[in-house]
């Protein structure tokens, strides 16, 4: 237990650890792109789904009202890549110091997701008409993705407050490591690591669509 705790200390927005060395920098940074692409595949996949009435299927005897589109297989590897980067990001994080953006992860899962719910719910944009069950995930969706991104804000400032005032006092902090990015890079790799993410995401999908 005490294992899978320490684990999950990368789920905090900055992360204190001390060593890691290029490869473990290079799957900590991969996994941000892994992760923003898989996410972006499943909004656009979710969407595809949800305009054809948010059930289809393939194969079998019968006739199939909604037939799954060819590009459906994209969303169970979206799922696949996206877990494998979030565990990715767990371990390699726990050896580096710094910002690490996958803490927004859960947030901006639930909260896509949810913000797709909300406006096929609502038909905002589409003239469409209210869908209950749809609005009812997108209560549960939106709540789940916007508070923890709260509490996952306030920590990083904090953090970000404490090191400014540790630079500013006789008590600066150590050097950086071998193989240590600064604050500032680190954090500007990771965001457009997932800017390239959401972009090829869109790329391939509609590629694939």
């Amino acid at each position: 237990m005490r294992i899978f705790r320490e684990t999950f200390i990368s789920g905090r927005p900055v992360v204190d650890g001390r060593g890691a060395g290029p490869v473990r920098w290079a799957v900590f940074l991969v996994s941000s792109f892994v992760f923003s692409f898989s996410l972006t595949i499943m909004y656009h996949g979710m969407r595809g789904v949800m305009m054809l009435g948010g059930f289809v299927a393939s194969g079998g005897p019968y006739e199939i009202a909604h037939p799954a589109p060819d590009w459906v297989w994209l969303m169970p590897v979206a799922v696949l890549l996206m877990v494998i980067s979030i565990f990715a990001s767990i371990f390699s994080a726990l050896r580096i110091n710094g910002p690490n953006i996958m803490a927004l992860s859960w947030s901006a899962l639930f909260t896509s997701l949810g913000w797709n719910f909300l406006q096929y719910g609502f038909g905002i944009g589409m003239g469409g008409q209210l869908a209950v069950g749809w609005i009812t995930c997108a209560v549960v969706f939106l709540p789940m993705g916007l508070l923890p991104l709260i509490f996952v804000l306030r920590s990083f400032f904090r953090s970000l407050n404490a090191r400014r005032n540790a630079l500013d006092s006789e008590y600066a902090p150590p050097t950086e490591q071998p193989h240590q990015l600064s604050w500032s890079a680190s954090l500007l790799l990771q965001v457009i690591l997932c800017g390239l993410g959401v972009w090829l995401g869109i790329f391939v999908f509609s590629s694939v669509s």
